[in-house]
């Protein structure tokens, strides 16, 4: 067994949105970087795979997002550096001031978007019902990619993103920096 895969460890994730920014498609590439930079994306390492499942406001509850292999963790600036047509994209989605971030970067994924699928009998306990992340083991993301390979997926692209890039996207790409709050916390009247 390689030592990359001894040292791999695997991370499962809800998405709360699918605007096409994190994780972002682009040519035979996956990125992920914006979202999860206190958490997935300073975590996983090369060899990682990194499982999105869909939150309430993707439009696709529960289901299989997508699954992206690491293949590379630079740092934005270094990114930059290396792929100078990101440049305008980051600056677009609010990732400037953040050169140290990480971005994890693939091109061994599975992306669906609005073609997402449900996850297999026997992974449900994948599906994360709230904020946060947990550790998948190998036997989940192997039986997870035999799935993936029994239905017919090849790695690549399957589908468009649920929801699309909004407007005014805030600091992560999503909409949420400039969206209008659900409530108003009324004042408390005075004693």
């Amino acid at each position: 067994m390689s030592a990359e895969r001894l040292a791999a460890k695997h991370y499962v994730y809800r998405l709360d949105h699918d605007t096409g920014f994190a994780p972002h498609v682009s040519g035979n590439a996956c990125t992920l970087c914006g979202c999860k930079t206190t958490s997935i994306e300073v975590w996983a390492a090369p060899g990682s795979w990194v499982v999105g499942i869909g939150g309430n406001g993707t439009g696709k509850p529960n289901d299989l997002i997508y699954l992206m292999k690491v293949e590379s963790n630079p740092t934005v600036a270094e990114l930059r550096r290396r792929s100078p047509h990101l440049t305008d994209y980051l600056r677009g989605h609010g990732i400037h001031g953040l050169e140290s971030r990480p971005i994890l970067v693939s091109r061994r994924f599975y992306y669906f978007g609005k073609r997402a699928i449900r996850i297999p009998q026997g992974l449900e306990h994948l599906i994360i019902r709230a904020r946060g992340c947990r550790k998948a083991t190998d036997a989940e993301i192997s039986r997870l990619v035999a799935h993936l390979s029994a239905r017919g997926y090849a790695p690549g692209v399957h589908g468009a993103p649920n929801n699309p890039q909004p407007h005014r996207p805030g600091r992560c790409g999503c909409s949420r920096a400039t969206a209008k709050p659900k409530y108003v916390k009324r004042r408390q009247r005075p004693a």
